[in-house]
């Protein structure tokens, strides 16, 4: 097991129930899964035509089982992605102090939980790092190690 605590999973969603459950589905086969607390927020409709859709998604997140704990936060009011990504955020970064966000229409291997675990305990107390990812848009030119947690990519900002 690791010795350090790990990262609440921030998933929000809005009117995509297919892929919101294949991003759940993914994050069940993680194995740190049923040891991380998954937070949901589940933005409300703008309009009666996104209204049955946000219902949908609604009601099969209240299936959802497989983690240490799973509190849906179900907006009463459209946010907008922005805004909700903003809030949620900043509300569980505030109380945990780290984070791993998703969106509804991500797929993770089953070692992402693993590598963005491992990489927010590594790099916790350096100023240099703002945030990991585990996303790499073209990684087709690289040699990827073979033991992922040896696998770090910087970005330099370009002015």
């Amino acid at each position: 097991m690791q010795d350090y605590k790990l990262a609440p999973i921030v998933l929000f969603t809005y009117n995509r129930p297919w892929h919101t459950q294949q991003t759940v589905e993914a994050l069940q086969k993680n194995k740190l899964a049923s040891e991380s607390e998954l937070f949901i927020y589940s933005d409300c409709w703008k309009d009666d035509i996104s209204k049955e859709k946000v219902c949908e998604v609604r009601n099969y997140l209240k299936t959802i089982t497989g983690f240490k704990s799973i509190k849906i936060i179900e907006q009463i009011k459209n946010k907008g992605l922005a805004n909700s990504i903003i809030d949620g955020v900043t509300e569980i970064v505030n109380q945990y102090g780290t984070i791993i966000v998703l969106e509804d229409d991500l797929i993770t291997g089953q070692y992402f939980l693993s590598y963005m675990n491992n990489a927010l305990s590594k790099y916790k107390n350096d100023n240099k790092i703002h945030s990991i990812s585990g996303f790499n848009y073209n990684k087709s030119y690289l040699k990827i190690p073979k033991k992922f947690n040896d696998t770090v990519f910087f970005n330099k900002k370009r002015l």
